[in-house]
């Protein structure tokens, strides 16, 4: 079954994501820096340039990497990707990554921009549409129908029970089978 996933899509999604990152830090980090500014003026001390520029950067990092570890880690799959009904599995299983899978794909996601974007146009490229960090991290997105249409089927496969199963043969003369258009 063809999982690969639209350039499209996944660029939509990753969009979504960065919006989301980006308010967490226009909100919170702004409430920190507000905090840190008001603690040097109860403590009698001018406000630092230099730590207020560090704490927005770190505040930016841990917002990229929290949210991306913990959206995929716990709920296996980030707001954009959900939307999107997206999926992140692990390549080699076809199961949905562990906090800590998710953890090293959020930071091969800076190894990806750190080549200079090229980590993220390696999809347009490749035929299995995956990026850098993808291959890294031997992970794929895939369409979230395909998914379950793939657990529903393994799902349908009898139990071995270590009865034999017996059916009951169909003639094309059965007329129940011409009203309901199945076999019940």
């Amino acid at each position: 079954m063809n999982k690969t996933v639209s350039l499209y899509a996944r660029t939509v999604a990753f969009g979504i994501d960065l919006f989301v990152v980006a308010f967490l830090q226009l909100t919170i980090g702004f409430a920190l820096l507000e905090g840190y500014e008001w603690a040097c003026f109860q403590l009698g001390h001018k406000p630092d340039f230099e730590m207020e520029l560090f704490l927005s950067q770190f505040c930016g990092g841990f917002f990229f990497l929290g949210y991306f570890t913990l959206s995929v880690g716990l709920f296996g799959n980030t707001l954009g990707k959900n939307l999107l009904g997206l999926v992140i599995i692990k390549n080699s299983t076809g199961k949905r990554l562990s906090l800590i899978d998710s953890y090293w794909r959020s930071l091969a996601y800076l190894l990806s921009s750190w080549t200079y974007m090229v980590g993220f146009m390696l999809p347009w490229f490749r035929k299995d549409k995956r990026a850098l960090h993808d291959l890294v991290c031997d992970t794929q997105l895939a369409r979230a129908s395909a998914i379950a249409y793939e657990k529903r089927l393994q799902l349908e496969l009898p139990l071995k029970t270590g009865f034999p199963l017996t059916q009951t043969p169909t003639t094309q003369d059965d007329h129940s089978l011409g009203r309901t258009g199945n076999d019940r």
